[in-house]
């Protein structure tokens, strides 16, 4: 009986860890997953037509048909989910977070090598919940060679030996105060890396302490990065965040964080400042007192 108990016990804890690790490993969300295929399924020759009102003509390619869209492979994208401004790590809060998230669906589509993403979403009411139907809100258009947004991501992880079964990934958008696209990486604890998803958000996060410059902070952007972009450590992110001023996140507007600048506490300022006034009140005291003594000695 106790023999049979322990084979029992054994199973059990075997099938909880492929059940963690099932929930846990897996790349980034996809329609193909999810239950809004059908309803975006339905508006698949809207997304085709408006590209082809508009984005074709401006890239000079070739009008792209039903076939060209990979709406299986379509990205989720969060959008404004205060992850950092917040200071939200822990992996419960970001899931809740995440959850009350607005998102909306990045569509790619090839052409001749031409890439174009649809953003495919729906509006928000005046409390910011997404309702009516679904929509194309805009595209992007990439020249030839540039990754979908699931390439960028394999080519990140390569290039900082990361392994994507380790983890779960998300994209999120809108983020203040970068505001750019960006994947985290979060384990059964939280978050432990966030990775730029295109250029225009690796341009926004420096390391100051490293001697090679960000190489993005002086030329042309190109959305993609065929050798992958750097993984920054999620805490440093934050902690260097708290030193951009508060401007910075409003009206939308975008900020360099720079996780090589260490932020001096502010106890570390009063005690200076302490220091500075008692210094300047002694040297008052102290000419007061001698023109006091020179002047009775007169």
């Amino acid at each position: 009986m106790r023999k049979k108990s322990r084979v029992i016990v054994l199973g059990l804890l075997i099938s909880m860890f492929f059940i963690v690790q099932d929930v846990m490993a897996g790349s980034i969300e996809k329609l193909k997953d999810s239950e809004d295929y059908d309803s975006i399924y339905n508006i698949e020759n809207q997304i085709v037509q408006f590209v082809n009102n508009g984005p074709t003509t401006s890239s000079g390619g070739r009008q792209i048909t039903v076939e060209d869209v990979d709406l299986n492979n379509a990205v989720k994208e969060y959008l404004d989910t205060p992850l950092i401004e917040n200071k939200i790590i822990d992996y419960a809060e970001v899931m809740d977070a995440l959850s009350q998230s607005p998102y909306m669906w990045i569509v790619s589509i090839r052409a001749d090598d031409v890439l174009y993403e649809a953003c495919v979403t729906r509006e928000r009411d005046e409390n910011g919940q997404q309702t009516g139907p679904w929509g194309v809100e805009g595209v992007y258009v990439y020249e030839p060679g540039n990754l979908t947004l699931e390439e960028q991501l394999n080519a990140s992880l390569e290039k900082n030996e990361i392994e994507m079964n380790e983890y779960q990934f998300f994209l999120v958008g809108g983020v203040a105060p970068i505001r750019q696209p960006l994947f985290i990486a979060l384990d059964n604890e939280g978050i432990l890396y966030v990775i730029p998803a295109r250029t225009s958000a690796a341009a926004l996060i420096t390391d100051s302490s490293k001697t090679r410059s960000n190489k993005y902070s002086d030329e042309e952007l190109e959305p993609s990065d065929l050798d992958g972009f750097q993984a920054y450590d999620f805490k440093s992110v934050i902690q260097a965040a708290a030193n951009v001023p508060d401007t910075f996140g409003q009206g939308g507007g975008s900020a360099v964080i720079d996780i090589g600048k260490k932020s001096q506490p502010i106890g570390l300022y009063m005690i200076t400042a302490a220091i500075v006034i008692i210094f300047i009140i002694s040297v008052t005291v102290f000419l007061w007192r001698k023109k006091l003594k020179n002047k009775f000695r007169l």
